[in-house]
């Protein structure tokens, strides 16, 4: 569960020089030495963590990737983007896979139901929070059986699934609608997007809020991660790392969560990603050669899941 007592109190990662004169901290152990109930292979398996009425079983799944021995390893959730119309778990996972793997982590990726657009049956605000809420629910509940710890547990989001884990973690009413809560949620990782103030966004990014979430009139707040953190009614929110990049809107709405976050209690940093375009900062995660995302995301991570 959720430790306040990070080391990274105010920091800022920046990819090339965070953390500088810090000896980074090993990769998770895995199988403890000499105890049979970890000597287990890795795997990778496809679970339905809710079925619902006239819903495709993909839709509510989840892949877990465990690596060769994981007991008790830290889990690292991630949701995809794609507007909240498009996108799956399986998209761009060969990389953080083998990222996840090094690192010694239990990684779980989500799919959620998609809304597309002129279809009323598919899903609507709050269908999407409610899923990932969902799944996380299942992880708590199920993830040591793949090796894992709940207790140590890290949501990372990218595009839309940044937009997702941001409210998942700042509004309780998700996972409490899920049995859970989001004390579960030890580390929060929202890459890149302009959803944390959904009333200052471009007008591309308006128009595809309003078919996902506008069946709910008070979307443009009651959506907005950093509203709810200034409103003082949110969770108490986790530790937490953000990019910076895109427009100066876009960099403005990214620090001004930030800022939120921090006002809020968590400890806050933020990667440097300005030389990336939106796509990237999804596809370089786990990637080899790359000196942006992955090493800035891995320390916060390893400090942010260390016991």
């Amino acid at each position: 569960m959720r430790s306040l007592s990070a080391v990274l109190v105010g920091a800022v990662l920046v990819a090339a020089v965070a953390c500088a004169g810090r000896a980074p901290a090993a990769p998770t152990p895995t199988a403890a030495e000499g105890d049979a109930s970890c000597a287990r292979e890795g795997l990778s398996r496809t679970v339905a963590y809710r079925r619902l009425p006239g819903v495709p079983r993909n839709a509510t799944s989840l892949d877990v990737h465990a690596p060769d021995g994981a007991c008790g390893a830290p889990v690292v959730v991630w949701v995809h983007g794609g507007g909240y119309h498009r996108g799956d778990k399986a998209n761009g996972m060969r990389d953080k896979r083998a990222w996840a793997e090094r690192e010694g982590w239990v990684l779980v990726s989500v799919n959620y139901r998609l809304t597309t657009v002129g279809d009323p049956d598919s899903a609507r605000f709050p269908d999407h929070y409610d899923d990932v809420a969902a799944a996380l629910a299942w992880v708590e509940a199920h993830i040591a059986d793949d090796g894992g710890d709940a207790g140590r547990l890290a949501l990372l989001g990218h595009s839309a699934g940044a937009d997702i884990v941001a409210n998942v973690a700042a509004e309780p009413r998700y996972l409490a609608g899920a049995g859970s809560s989001t004390d579960l949620i030890d580390c929060l990782a929202p890459l890149d997007t302009a959803g944390f103030d959904k009333a200052r966004a471009s007008a591309v990014e308006q128009r595809q809020w309003v078919s996902a979430l506008g069946n709910h009139p008070g979307f443009r707040t009651d959506t907005s991660a950093t509203l709810l953190l200034r409103s003082g009614a949110a969770a108490p929110p986790p530790d937490t790392i953000v990019v910076r990049r895109g427009t100066p809107r876009r960099q403005s709405i990214q620090l001004d969560y930030r800022r939120a976050a921090r006002g809020a209690g968590a400890t806050t940093a933020a990667i440097d990603a300005r030389a990336l375009s939106h796509g990237e900062v999804s596809s370089r995660l786990g990637a080899t050669g790359d000196r942006v995302m992955t090493p800035a995301l891995t320390r916060f991570l390893r400090r942010c899941l260390t016991p």
